[in-house]
């Protein structure tokens, strides 16, 4: 997202590479296919997007990361 602000408010890539602590060639790299799709037309998907045909495998798993804070939370119990 932050590479996507950079170029929105046209900030060099020089600039971003500082900002995000990461190497010139992999920031131009991604500009330059991001640029590209935009010019074709193309939607790329987003980092967590899932594809439009769907999950390759039948089975998915999943983890407790949106839990609700507290939700599993007991209180220990009291010592003798």
């Amino acid at each position: 997202m932050m590479l996507l602000r950079g170029f929105a408010k046209g900030v060099p890539t020089g600039h971003q590479t500082d900002e995000m602590d990461l190497a010139y060639p992999t920031v131009l790299k991604r500009r330059h296919r991001i640029q590209e799709a935009v010019q074709q037309g193309e939607r790329t998907r987003l980092p967590g997007e899932a594809p439009k045909e769907g999950l390759p495998d039948p089975e998915v798993e999943a983890d407790e990361m949106y839990q609700n804070a507290g939700e599993k939370i007991q209180s220990a119990p009291e010592s003798g």
